[in-house]
């Protein structure tokens, strides 16, 4: 039985630790001298959120080594797999919550695991995609070698299905549609995952699902004739996972290409709606068997809800010959996009009140991004509303990414519609200044939407970016006669999104288009937040640099009109960035924007202090930043 401890004794752990600073452990000493022992203190702490559970935990036991891992702090354990352990974790000083891999001592002493491990690492700090789990960071401590991840909030599909049972049709492919957008952007950049499975997509509490566990992974490239000779996948050694592999990956063939991820895809694709494997055997080899050689299952017999179209496509997905699937992961992508106007065709509206439009159901995980989601305006809005950005998007999902990225770039004041038809009713009452539609809708191509909106008075000049796939895109560009187009080919990021959007809405950025801006962090992923947002205002000359010391050389040889600049960077910090600016710089009136993740309002004080002209937290919020710029545009 474990000794309870007292508050004294929490306290000196908890000191100990190096959890909490000087002043938030003074806090925690004059709370001790409230009532109970050790433990009514830990879990007024963790009601605080000062500690997580795990943290409590390890602090009684004094298992500090538990706690820190690098720069980053530990904040509880998700779970292990065969190379090492997975922890929700926090870097100390930029307070962003990552998942953080660590890998098992015993596997760090096998140089063959290390270099698995390692390739995992260069697969992902290649990929940067809306529905990949991004990698930030990778080092070797004390601790062992470790990958530093994106968090997703959310659960996996595997464990989505256990707790809800099959899928409705409609959200099994939009999550398959969304998992083959991010492969087909892996296989271009010549990464094979070898590893799909539901286990492995992690959909998020908005919708967004994202490819994981990149650990299989394979370059497809020069180099793989040379790692061939030296396989992981020898007699006696299968990698993946035997539920969802294909049978030349069963055999341990090294000249596994891109069409073993659209087998296992397709195995998933099955789970997902029969919440069970395509091939059943009480044993490891029983199942490799049918994966080889057993008849491809009849999706529709066991979801008679199931279109042809959608048997078809699975049907080719699981050949057994790869030569016999889709050619590629593009026309996977194609053919669920084709399927989903369909599946998401509008209920009729009920007779309520309100008059408000009530699309298809949409699954518990999706309901916030759904809830910001109608096709028409509520009863009672005027006809001469003005909408900037109108998006036209049959997937639920896939409206919550782009109003996201539409958000992030300063595009607050957008409308939906799920339809054609809908797309026109609100173009013609609210006027937008540019239509952002998917190419497949359930009336009509986005393309059709395009010729009938300029065709309309009023709408001929009406600016449209055209979101399509790698293959759509290969098309002959369709040029309108009155209004202008461009094709927004997926995948796509916020800054993109926002030069797409600059191209076809003509002068609308002319005045912020001419002021050059600095923008100064030692993070890629928040530079490139920040500029997507820059880029949504109109700013398109945009310099960056990694670190404060960077953008003192760049400084010395050019002027800019705006810095934007984070706080904490390793070699000159924001405090001495401005410093130099005033001090020493042929811009020392320039105005700063200075991004920082600090609460604490006196030291926010003496951040203004130094001449700022705005504060941003790491969301980089547009509202500030528009406020800057407009009145730079102006003067």
């Amino acid at each position: 039985m474990t000794t309870r401890l007292s508050r004294e004794e929490f306290l000196h752990n908890l000191q100990d630790s190096g959890l909490l600073s000087h002043e938030e452990l003074k806090k925690c000493a004059e709370q001790a001298s409230g009532p109970g022992d050790g433990e009514a203190l830990a879990q007024r702490l963790i009601a605080a959120g000062k500690l997580t559970t795990f943290q409590a935990a390890a602090v009684r036991q004094r298992r500090f080594e538990e706690l820190r891992i690098g720069n980053y702090q530990v904040l509880d354990r998700l779970g292990a797999g065969g190379m090492g352990t997975v922890f929700k974790a926090m870097h100390r000083r930029m307070k962003r919550v990552v998942a953080l891999k660590l890998l098992l001592r015993s596997v760090a002493q096998s140089e063959k695991f290390v270099q698995r491990f390692q390739r995992e690492v260069e697969a992902v700090a290649q990929l940067s995609h809306p529905n990949i789990v991004m990698a930030h960071d990778a080092d070797e401590c004390d601790a062992g070698h470790f990958l530093v991840m994106e968090f997703v909030n959310g659960r996996d599909l595997a464990t989505e299905v256990q707790t809800r049972g099959p899928l409705p049709i409609a959200e099994a492919v939009d999550c398959i549609a969304q998992a083959a957008c991010a492969l087909e952007y892996a296989h271009g950049r010549g990464i094979i995952h070898r590893d799909i499975k539901p286990a492995n997509l992690l959909r998020d509490v908005s919708g967004i699902v994202k490819v994981a566990d990149l650990g299989l992974a394979r370059f497809n490239d020069q180099f793989s004739r040379h790692e061939e000779m030296s396989a992981l996948t020898q007699a006696g050694s299968i990698m993946g996972t035997v539920d969802f592999m294909p049978p030349e990956q069963a055999l341990g063939l090294t000249s596994i290409d891109h069409r073993a991820d659209i087998y296992s895809l397709g195995c998933t694709l099955y789970f997902l709606l029969t919440a069970r494997a395509p091939y059943l055997g009480q044993t490891m080899m029983v199942i490799l068997l049918q994966h080889r050689e057993g008849p491809i299952p009849s999706l529709r017999s066991a979801r008679s809800d199931a279109p042809a179209a959608l048997e078809d496509l699975f049907r080719r997905m699981l050949a057994k010959k790869p030569e016999e699937r889709p050619d590629s992961m593009s026309e996977v992508v194609r053919a669920l996009e084709a399927l989903t106007p369909a599946l998401s065709q509008p209920r009729p509206a009920e007779p309520e009140a309100t008059g408000a439009t009530v699309l298809a159901s949409a699954p518990a995980a999706l309901t916030a991004a759904a809830d910001q989601t109608v096709d028409l305006p509520p009863a009672g809005t005027p006809e001469t509303t003005h909408t900037t950005v109108l998006l036209v998007e049959p997937s639920r999902t896939q409206q919550a990414i782009v109003r996201k990225y539409l958000q992030e770039i300063g595009f607050a004041d957008v409308s939906a519609a799920a339809s054609g038809e809908k797309a026109l009713e609100i173009a013609r009452a609210a006027a937008p200044a540019v239509v952002v539609s998917a190419l497949y809708l359930p009336d009509m191509t986005g393309a059709q939407l395009a010729q009938k909106m300029w065709a309309e008075k009023g709408l001929s000049s009406l600016g449209f970016v055209l979101i399509t796939s790698q293959a759509d895109a290969e098309e002959p560009h369709l040029e309108g006669q009155h209004g202008k187009m461009v094709r927004l080919v997926k995948p796509f990021d916020a800054a993109r999104l926002a030069e797409a959007l600059a191209a076809v809405t003509g002068d609308r950025a002319a005045g912020p288009a001419r002021l050059r801006v600095l923008l100064v962090d030692d993070s890629a992923a928040a530079r490139k937040h920040a500029r997507g947002v820059l880029a949504g205002l109109g700013l398109s000359d945009i310099t960056e640099a990694g670190d404060g010391a960077e953008a003192t050389a760049l400084l010395e040889k050019q002027t800019f009109d705006l810095v934007v600049t984070d706080y904490n960077m390793p070699r000159l910090d924001g405090r001495g960035l401005i410093e130099f600016i005033r001090r020493r710089s042929a811009i020392p009136s320039v105005p700063v924007i200075m991004v920082t993740t600090e609460t604490d309002p006196d030291r926010l004080q003496a951040v203004r202090q130094l001449g700022v002209e705005a504060i941003c937290d790491k969301r980089f919020r547009v509202e500030v930043v528009r406020a800057v710029v407009e009145k730079l545009g102006a003067s």
